[in-house]
């Protein structure tokens, strides 16, 4: 990135006016995005701003201001927040010297991404698994666990998807960066997938802890026609290649992992606060169970998609970016 920087302070009895360019090797959360130098009542000063998400500015408050005070007393400097319903991704510093500004801007960084790890997920992509046989047996399997479980606990057909990953993308800038990173990425789905579409079928039924009596979350498992492992590789490459442009923290965000767990959840029963947390699968688990292959598919496709719930749409999010496997 490249940022410029323009000073006029003064200088004798004239004034001087000098533009720099400054390059970023590495994005950060807070960036210099404009400057302009002002004098006071002799010593001059300059005003910038530092690119920080709106949402994390209710850190930077603090209860009673006291988070804003105690930057400021601690680097020299005065800041200016903007309020919540201007809704701008940056917020106003006056200093005196660039060592004040420095200071405050590691400062705001710690703040930011300490915030940022306790903060959940807010968009996720995927690869959605859907074919007309699927849709069918997902309905007879909601009737022969009806007994069992919470009806919303059964996923929709329509929203059946394999989650290569999960992002924390809090402003507008950090939404264009991982499209821009996705699109980026495109060109390499072809030779990953061997110039050949993905065809398979979702069967077998597991969960995700050791105790079938006390299950939260049950999955089926997607076994590629070809039994490659062109499937994984398209979710390992992307999740890298997200880790390598700093959209996924693989250190801190425990959602993440570079061998990426493929399965298509069925059953969660964290999607409604309505009835039991957990549920018995001993019968859904047992031999006898009579429903255990739910067809084939092909998948066409991976998304970008938004988990805010003002922005669900039919398939119950929004998609932002479509890129075609097919």
């Amino acid at each position: 990135a490249v940022v410029s920087t323009q000073s006029t302070g003064k200088k004798g009895r004239g004034s001087s006016t000098w533009t720099a360019d400054v390059y970023e090797d590495e994005p950060i959360t807070c960036k210099l995005s404009s400057e302009e130098s002002k004098s006071g009542k002799g010593a001059s000063f300059k005003i910038t701003h530092l690119e920080t998400p709106s949402y994390f500015h209710k850190y930077l408050v603090g209860r009673g201001g006291a988070v804003k005070k105690r930057l400021e007393n601690e680097t020299g400097t005065e800041i200016t927040i903007p309020k919540p319903y201007e809704n701008k991704d940056s917020i106003q510093v006056k200093h005196w010297d660039e060592d004040s500004l420095a200071s405050l801007e590691i400062r705001v960084n710690d703040t930011v991404e300490r915030a940022r790890r306790q903060e959940r997920p807010t968009h996720f992509i995927s690869i959605p698994v859907y074919s007309n046989a699927i849709s069918e047996n997902l309905g007879k399997f909601e009737d022969l666990v009806q007994e069992m479980i919470h009806p919303h606990h059964v996923q929709n057909p329509e929203k059946l998807h394999l989650t290569v990953s999960v992002l924390k993308l809090f402003s507008k800038n950090e939404i264009e960066a991982a499209i821009s990173a996705l699109n980026e990425f495109a060109p390499r789905i072809p030779y990953i997938l061997c110039g050949r579409p993905l065809r398979g079928s979702l069967k077998n039924l597991e969960i995700m802890n050791d105790e079938p009596d006390s299950v939260r979350v049950l999955y089926s498992e997607v076994t590629l026609t070809d039994e490659s492992d062109r499937l994984q590789q398209l979710a390992d490459q992307c999740l890298e290649f997200l880790i390598e442009k700093g959209l996924v923290d693989e250190h801190t965000d425990t959602h993440n992992r570079k061998d990426v767990k493929l399965h298509c959840t069925l059953i969660n029963t964290r999607w409604t606060g309505s009835g039991p947390q957990t549920f018995d699968a001993t019968q859904i688990l047992s031999d006898d169970w009579e429903l255990t292959n739910f067809g084939d598919f092909v998948l066409e496709k991976m998304q970008l998609n938004s988990m805010q719930k003002e922005h669900k749409g039919k398939e119950g999010y929004e998609s932002l970016l479509t890129l075609k496997l097919v």
